[in-house]
């Protein structure tokens, strides 16, 4: 019999929820027990040895994954970069668990790695038939596995930075928008391969035109780049209601338009530009 034993009750009644997540054939489950403590055992013999292996390797990297990955990237976010808000070191995890979750197939030799290591470990155990502590288990087959941890969270914080640096730009130019005066009530805006500004009648806007709108203070009074093209001359016009009409919803500076200008803009299919419909709206 192995007993494997976990640092809290919690734990090792994880541990079983996931076992009965992983295992197909339930009757694989009277060779576990567990007597809601912080300890599971494993009655093995020479013909479940084979499969329960498998099953305990499995469980183990579905664990580590789901739980203490989430635990170990927070405590790297916490102690490593000193960040202290529970808000920022959630955001940053839920970055770097998206990135992990991102690279499992492009990065299948760490992933492989981890299982080799804990399919070795579970052999060495099977083999002399001893009990262990999973926390020491662990301790010794994840040397390698925090570098990877500590590279992804680096990632992660890069992302939040630019993220946060993208959220304030949003704030900076949708304040600015709401503080002037609408210079126009309706504009259209067709989106191909680049924008083409339209009035309220569906005609036309000639650059020359559209230039004339901008604010040059966009430019001097705020820092951050500002596309002098699309975004600093609507932004400067500042118009009630804004109708886009593109085949690509994804585009980022289409979805710029929608943050900064949120209810005062719509958004139609190309097909739309220019039919009845729209003039009701």
């Amino acid at each position: 019999m192995v007993h494997i034993h976990f640092e809290t009750k919690q734990q090792a009644s994880r541990m079983m929820d996931v076992f009965a997540g992983q295992i197909k054939k339930k009757y694989f489950f009277q060779y576990i027990k567990y007597d809601n403590g912080n300890s599971i055992a494993i009655a093995l013999n020479e013909q479940n040895s084979a499969i329960l292996l498998q099953m305990l390797r499995d469980a183990f990297l579905v664990f580590i994954k789901g739980e203490l990955f989430p635990q170990w990237l927070m405590k790297i976010v916490r102690e490593k970069f000193h960040y202290s808000e529970q808000d920022e070191c959630e955001q940053i995890v839920e970055i770097a668990t998206a990135i992990m979750s991102d690279e499992k197939m492009n990065n299948e030799p760490f992933w492989n790695e981890l299982q080799l290591k804990i399919h070795y470990g579970l052999v060495s155990i099977f083999e002399r038939n001893v009990s262990f502590s999973f926390p020491s288990f662990l301790t010794f087959r994840m040397r390698g596995i925090m570098d990877h941890l500590l590279r992804i969270v680096v990632e992660a914080i890069d992302e939040y930075k630019m993220e946060q640096e993208y959220q304030s730009f949003i704030h900076t130019l949708r304040k600015y928008m709401l503080s002037v005066s609408p210079k126009m009530m309706t504009l259209h805006l067709l989106h191909l391969n680049s924008f083409t500004f339209y009035d309220d009648a569906f005609l036309e806007m000639k650059r020359e035109d559209i230039v004339k709108f901008i604010d040059r203070k966009l430019f001097t009074d705020y820092p951050m780049y500002i596309d002098s093209n699309v975004l600093a001359p609507l932004i400067s016009i500042a118009p009630m209601q804004v109708y886009i009409y593109c085949d690509e919803e994804s585009n980022l500076l289409i979805q710029t338009i929608q943050r900064i200008f949120e209810e005062r803009v719509k958004v139609f299919p190309m097909k739309m530009f220019t039919t009845p419909i729209l003039k009701s709206h």
